[in-house]
């Protein structure tokens, strides 16, 4: 008897226990809510097909619980379940787009965007333009848009590096960057420069000695890893004032500050000659206005940083508070620099392809970890103008099926990189550049 009742009772515990997890899974998976996520503004090219892809907005590591539907007072030529597109969109007007419920068709959040419209092609005169980011913008993603069709007329791209296939044009796109390595001191033999970050007071930071010197190996083709050309490539223009065999400035002034990666150590031009010197890293600052002034650059009317795919994509459980703080400190640097400026914060693609393992990617899982950043963004961001931050969504223009591109057996290659979306990914910018170019 007491062996049966010992048995009852391991049954009911085991049951009782089975229960319990399915009530947890049950509620764990009741919990889930899904989302969408817009700026306040979308800025649309006329005149130019500009489409909006539900992908990019929704919280997609469920993607087919509920569905998207577009309304408002602007004129479709499109409204499909993936993307809405408006070919001649009209300044003032706004997109109604509602979430709903795939059960009982409950609106669970509708969301009001006002459409901002830039004439394409419209103005005379010069208009200066940089954009700062990753790989992104290391591979020129803007180019099309900005550079070749002719919608922003008389642009000038600043920054340090030649645009990739574009003659007198540059950008500041180094690949496989995150936020914090531009508020990091390059001092690498193969760590992209960039001028941002300098020492307070007279002195000038203007790199290592090797770094320059193997920018020279590689335009001279003697330095062939496809690795270290991508980061040592396209510094044509800055090479001019270093001396090749040696690394160092050809015409140093005093305070100007370099690394010796020889002698592990840095060293300041005295007027007269090079000495070795100590440095208090913990006292760099990014500076715009230095960097601006060191490189004799025009100060650019609009500067655009795109990044966050590398900080983030493959964590769920980022916190972003770190990296909020760096873009306040970003743009306050910039506005310090150029207070007409206008500060550009590029929301990157929050879809990153469709389901691929070929290189281990899991892609859907990204996909979720970059909406939670896109959400970041704009929950922080948006709707302070007043005070300087403009949010332009690149992200929304990513087809997250047609846009990657696809090998012999139909699997997506190259992601993160939607390649085949990056003649459209930047119609916003040349927008946003128009529209206020206009206003």
């Amino acid at each position: 008897m007491e062996i049966i009742q010992s048995e009852i009772k391991k049954t009911f515990l085991t049951l009782g226990g089975l229960l319990l997890m399915c009530v947890s899974l049950w509620g764990e998976t009741k919990s889930f809510r899904n989302d969408i996520c817009l700026p306040e503004k979308l800025y649309m090219l006329s005149d130019t097909e500009n489409r909006v892809y539900v992908e990019a907005m929704l919280k997609r590591w469920r993607p087919y619980d509920d569905y998207v539907r577009f309304s408002g007072n602007c004129v479709y030529s499109e409204r499909l379940p993936r993307v809405a597109s408006i070919e001649n969109p009209e300044d003032g007007t706004y997109m109604k787009v509602d979430l709903v419920n795939s059960d009982d068709f409950r609106i669970l959040k509708e969301d009001s965007v006002s459409l901002c419209v830039g004439k394409k092609g419209y103005g005379s005169g010069t208009v200066t333009v940089q954009i700062l980011g990753d790989s992104f913008v290391n591979g020129a993603f803007f180019k099309d848009a900005l550079l070749a069709n002719g919608n922003v007329p008389g642009i000038r791209m600043v920054g340090l590096r030649n645009v990739q296939g574009v003659e007198g044009q540059f950008d500041e796109g180094r690949g496989g960057w995150t936020l914090k390595k531009y508020f990091e001191i390059p001092k690498g033999e193969f760590t992209s420069y960039h001028g941002y970050m300098q020492p307070e007071g007279e002195l000038r930071y203007w790199g290592s000695c090797a770094f320059w010197k193997n920018c020279f190996r590689v335009k001279g083709s003697e330095l062939k890893d496809w690795n270290k050309v991508y980061d040592c490539g396209r510094y044509d223009r800055c090479m001019e004032r270093f001396d090749g065999k040696t690394g160092y400035l050809l015409n140093p002034k005093k305070n100007d500050l370099m690394y010796d990666n020889a002698i592990g150590s840095y060293v300041v031009y005295t007027g007269k000659e090079w000495k070795k010197t100590s440095v208090d890293e913990r006292a760099w600052k990014f500076n715009y206005g230095k960097y601006l002034q060191m490189w004799n650059l025009e100060a650019p009317q609009f500067f655009g940083q795109m990044l966050g795919l590398n900080d983030f994509r493959d964590s769920l459980t980022a916190d972003y508070e770190c990296w909020n703080r760096k873009l306040v400190e970003m743009k306050e640097s910039y506005c310090e620099a150029v207070p007409d400026g206008k500060f550009i914060i590029l929301i990157p693609c929050s879809t990153c392809g469709s389901l691929d393992n070929a290189r281990g990617d899991f892609t859907l899982r990204q996909n979720a970890a970059m909406w939670r950043l896109r959400k970041n963004i704009i929950d922080t961001f948006d709707g302070r103008e007043d005070e300087g931050y403009y949010l332009v969504d690149v992200g929304i223009t990513i087809d997250n099926e047609k846009g990657y591109r696809m090998n012999e057996k139909g699997l997506q290659v190259g992601n993160p990189h939607p390649y085949p979306n990056y003649p459209t990914m930047g119609i916003p910018i040349a927008a946003f550049i128009q529209y206020y170019r206009e206003h």
